[in-house]
């Protein structure tokens, strides 16, 4: 049986296109020649045989080292071919302090390759390719039912490709280079996602940083922004308020989240239009409910789209200025609304996505997928972000969802390539992990919005 999976594996192995192991447009550390070298002796053996095995070291054609090593969990075994990683860590001696660089193989690095085997049979269940710096993103192949492998591309646990059959049966990825991979997957995987250029995000870098500097100067404050002029105003009535005279003398900002994205924005309308956004048309409705529905009723007590209206007509300000034409909001496709993902696999085993849905957004639980996407397919742009919570009344009424809070999104990919992705609200700058846990089962309204080297914030 082995005689003949090999057979067949070079049979595929010459058939497909091809293509040097080491040639890989991502530059990923190849280990194929070390795979076609071991695949007897670690891949068909029985898990009982692997458990005697040692760790093996061998080295490539262009001599990067590579660990080759077995991993148990409670229904799975693994056999994990991973690449060198230089880590430097703090060694503490009695002498001080002293700072080394150890060698580590973490199955999840770019160039790692992993079988999975089913524990109970020992039958083959994925292998799996990683290939950039964030391991939450990867491609794996599985067997089915009609011999022949089929692909996944996976983003932090979303699907954006899902059992595309690629035509080789599954042993041929046992022994196949990942530039031979791209080449069999090309037309059916979205490489573009890998496509990563860390100085396109220059100008998001600039903004941010901007930003960071004037977190100091902002109070947040009940109903307040500033207006066209820069001079202190309600948000809810665009009329003039008072600001106290030690926040005059201390250039102290204060403004409330509808406010603060307010401030974003005519920092980057200012320098091209010489004066700020009105705050009248930012109340325009972008949105229209039955009188008769749930939510009409509810409107006339609450302002239930509040954050939604704000966000979207000030994207779509923003994007007249820049063009140099009036566009209302309908106009202006500043909204977010593409949907990469057919599956998530969650605790329960793989289940659909609801993608975007209309008026409301995308669930909390899909932001970092998808700003993932966003950050590779849109480098230049960065986002408002409008929050739709779910509200239970403390008198026994009936719950209502409300847009009640903005922020700003900036995803961006850092030097090395590595995903990052910071929320400013209110002042205050969080994490996406600490802004997704503060709005839980709540969804996210996105619109788009050009950056610039040109921001000069009030």
């Amino acid at each position: 049986m082995k005689v003949f999976r090999s057979f067949l594996i070079l049979i595929f192995f010459c058939a497909a296109v091809t293509v040097p192991a080491q040639n890989n447009t991502l530059r990923v550390p190849d280990s194929s020649v070390i795979r076609t070298a071991i695949a007897e002796n670690w891949f068909d053996q029985p898990l009982s045989a692997l458990r005697e095995h040692r760790t093996e070291l061998r080295s490539n054609a262009i001599g990067q080292i590579f660990q080759i090593r077995m991993e148990e969990t409670r229904d799975m075994f693994s056999i994990i071919v991973a690449p060198e990683t230089k880590v430097s860590v703090d060694l503490y001696t009695e002498n001080g302090v002293e700072r080394k660089s150890v060698d580590e193989y973490p199955a999840d690095a770019a160039g790692s390759w992993i079988l999975m085997r089913d524990s109970s049979n020992g039958k083959a269940l994925r292998i799996r390719y990683y290939f950039l710096a964030d391991s939450d993103v990867y491609i794996q192949f599985s067997p089915s039912g009609n011999k022949t492998a089929v692909a996944d591309y996976v983003i932090d646990g979303c699907f954006a490709v899902r059992g595309a059959p690629v035509g080789v049966p599954f042993e041929y990825f046992y022994t196949a280079s990942f530039a031979q991979v791209m080449s069999l997957t090309a037309k059916l995987l979205p490489w573009n996602y890998a496509d990563i250029h860390p100085e396109q995000y220059h100008s998001n870098l600039v903004v941010m940083g901007e930003i960071q500097k004037n977190l100091s100067r902002i109070k947040s404050t009940k109903d307040a922004c500033y207006d066209e002029l820069g001079k202190p105003a309600y948000v809810s009535t665009g009329k003039e308020r008072t600001v106290s005279a030690e926040d005059a003398k201390n250039n102290i900002l204060t403004l409330n989240h509808s406010g603060f994205v307010k401030w974003v924005i005519d920092g980057l309308i200012v320098p091209l239009a010489g004066s700020a956004t009105f705050i009248g048309p930012l109340h325009r409705p972008t949105i229209s409910v039955s009188p008769l529905g749930t939510a009409g009723i509810k409107s006339q007590t609450e302002n239930l789209f509040h954050s939604l209206d704000w966000t979207r007509n000030l994207a779509a300000a923003k994007l007249s200025i820049q063009a140099r034409k009036n566009y209302l909001y309908e106009q202006s496709g500043v909204d977010v609304n593409i949907e990469p993902f057919s599956a998530e696999l969650g605790e329960r085993g793989i289940a659909s996505v609801a993608g975007y849905v209309k008026n409301s957004g995308y669930e909390v639980k899909y932001m970092k997928p998808l700003l993932y996407v966003l950050a590779v397919t849109e480098p230049t742009y960065f986002y408002l972000a409008a929050v739709r919570r779910t509200v239970v009344p403390s008198d026994g009424s009936p719950e209502f969802k409300v847009f009640d809070s903005s922020a700003v999104i900036f995803p961006y990919f850092d030097k090395d390539g590595q995903f990052g992705c910071t929320v400013f609200e209110n002042g205050t700058e969080l994490t996406l992990a600490q802004f997704c846990k503060k709005y839980p089962n709540s969804f996210i309204h996105l619109t788009r919005v050009l950056s610039s080297d040109r921001f000069n914030p009030l």
